[in-house]
């Protein structure tokens, strides 16, 4: 991979976490960094799907809201259809 160079602006507080970070790890404050800015991209992607889905979710459910309920008996009507055919059976002998 390819690197390129960016110049970026660290409070010293920030500058000091990276050097210890970098020292407890064995690493280089650019490798931690660079880390640090791979963790902070994965968890904003995750965030941005996150909001998608949500709002998904949102559009569905006032679809859902603004649909008329159908009143309909599903187990009445499925013992009127096994009655109908019953008596349709019935009827052939």
């Amino acid at each position: 991979m390819a690197l390129q160079r960016v110049q970026m602006l660290l409070d010293p507080r920030q500058r000091q976490k990276l050097a210890k970070l970098a020292q407890s790890q064995g690493k280089s404050i650019a490798e931690i960094t660079r880390q640090a800015i791979d963790a902070g991209l994965e968890q904003l992607e995750r965030n941005n799907r996150k909001t998608q889905l949500e709002t998904t979710l949102q559009a569905a459910q006032q679809l859902r809201d603004s649909m008329p309920m159908l009143e309909i008996d599903v187990v009445a009507d499925i013992r009127q259809m096994r009655e109908e055919r019953d008596d349709e059976l019935s009827s052939r002998d």
